[in-house]
């Protein structure tokens, strides 16, 4: 039984070990954190009695078939609830604050025309069968071939904006496209209702469930070790040096972002982290969530299309969570991605907080301070891959040339969004690919989830 070591905690780590398992290999799992999750982790805070939930917002979509089965093979199906969303889309937030109804279709500025060009284009992403054709296009021209200039000044521009901190010329429109295919395909049997889902305990039900199952069939986990480096000799992994020693191995699969595996990786291997670094580039994120004492909105998203608003949208999960689930309260997600120089990702805490708080009000008057119970930020410096036009060829392979070294992580994923539902289809895609290395095998590769 081969010994492959798994450098990171995450969603992707614990999925590659549970898989890896299943397979018959013997694991061990290396997190820094003294807590597994990496983004899909928890935010505490003590002061309301103990209260706990996801760090940040993570949406799970009935269509996320791979991890439907795996809620249901970890025993997590009587947690799972499903339930429609109500999602807004206002305008000139500023100047008109919120009120409902704010619904997409009947989002003012939007012509009738521009309002069926707007269904037609999500019907013509959905009749796209070859991604490939769409990733020589940039989005902004294919969007406005399928839908018109009308709806990408009013909806796909100030949404791309936000998403990609002000820069998307070199996005191809397969971001576009995948992200249409996913969020349309969660309405129910007759077609009426969007469907999503969420279990009782949040995504950290699902972690928990992954590490004690690979802890009943053997595997180890630590938390609170630092990996220093990938040991490598005469052209393959024979182990990792810790912080405080060194442990033997028969394969190493870091799911670390790129700029973080590369940091990893020995002299020997520099001509393996020269390919790593052809495409490594990421945005980060900074999120503000409110705590508060009743609800701000009747909608779970709203996507806010007013650049002078620094936060990408407003997520209330309580809206698709019940309260009951959150200690009764209200949880409120305010997302801004970003580049390393934008202004908001070198402001402290504080300053954070209070000009988000200001734009938060204009947008809701009747916010006070007594609504809000407690408000935490998280910093993220590597979320987003970046997949600019026509770079599907430098994205780093599963497997390196050093025998036994693998490469599964976030970057990789494409042309799938960056969410749960890729990340687990990902690596049990890559668990196949290291179990073939490791028998000598043609791996079995799942085909791609869109």
């Amino acid at each position: 039984m081969s010994t492959i070591d798994i450098i990171g905690g995450g969603v992707l780590g614990l999925t590659l070990g549970y898989d890896l398992i299943k397979r018959g290999h013997h694991v061990r799992i290396w997190e820094r954190s003294t807590e597994l999750g990496g983004l899909m982790g928890r935010t505490r805070f003590p002061e309301l009695d103990g209260l706990e939930v996801d760090r940040y917002y993570h949406a799970i979509l009935s269509s996320d078939r791979t991890l439907m089965a795996m809620f249901e093979e970890l025993g997590l199906r009587g947690d799972r609830r499903t339930t429609p969303p109500q999602r807004g889309f206002p305008h000139n937030t500023i100047s008109s604050p919120v009120s409902p109804p704010a619904v997409s279709l009947r989002f003012p500025p939007l012509s009738m025309v521009d309002r069926f060009r707007l269904g037609l284009t999500i019907l013509q992403a959905r009749r796209v069968k070859n991604w490939r054709d769409l990733e020589q296009i940039p989005v902004l021209e294919w969007l406005t071939r399928l839908g018109g200039r009308g709806t990408v000044e009013h909806i796909w521009k100030p949404l791309l904006r936000a998403k990609f901190d002000g820069t998307f010329d070199t996005v191809p429109a397969t971001y576009i496209w995948s992200r249409l295919v996913r969020t349309t395909d969660t309405r129910g049997k007759t077609g009426a209702t969007e469907q999503m889902c969420f279990l009782t305990g949040g995504y950290d039900m699902f972690i928990q469930a992954l590490a004690r199952e690979i802890r009943a069939r053997g595997g180890e986990i630590n938390t609170g070790v630092t990996v220093k480096q990938v040991q490598i000799n005469n052209g393959r992994v024979t182990g990792l040096h810790l912080a405080d020693g060194e442990v033997s191995s028969d394969a190493v699969a870091i799911t670390m972002q790129t700029p973080i595996a590369r940091r990893l990786l020995p002299p020997a291997a520099a001509e393996v982290s020269a390919r790593w670094s052809r495409l490594e580039d990421y945005l980060g994120i900074v999120c503000m969530l409110l705590v508060m004492r009743r609800p701000l909105t009747p909608y779970y998203t709203l996507n806010i299309t007013d650049e002078r608003i620094p936060f990408t949208g407003v997520i209330e999960t309580t809206n698709l969570i019940q309260t009951e689930y959150s200690g009764g309260y209200h949880l409120i997600y305010l997302p801004k991605y970003v580049t390393p120089d934008n202004v908001f990702a070198q402001m402290d805490n504080e300053t954070l907080t209070r000009s988000f708080l200001v734009y938060l009000r204009q947008m809701f008057p009747d916010l006070k301070d007594d609504d809000i119970a407690a408000i935490r930020i998280g910093r993220e410096r590597y979320v987003e891959p970046l997949h600019p036009l026509g770079r599907t060829d430098d994205i780093a392979p599963l497997e390196s040339d050093i025998a036994g070294l693998f490469l599964i992580n976030s970057g990789q994923i494409y042309p799938q969004l960056t969410n749960g539902e890729a990340a687990v289809a990902h690596a049990m895609k890559a668990a196949a690919t290291i179990a073939a290395a490791q028998t000598h095998a043609p791996a079995e590769v799942p085909a791609a989830v869109a």
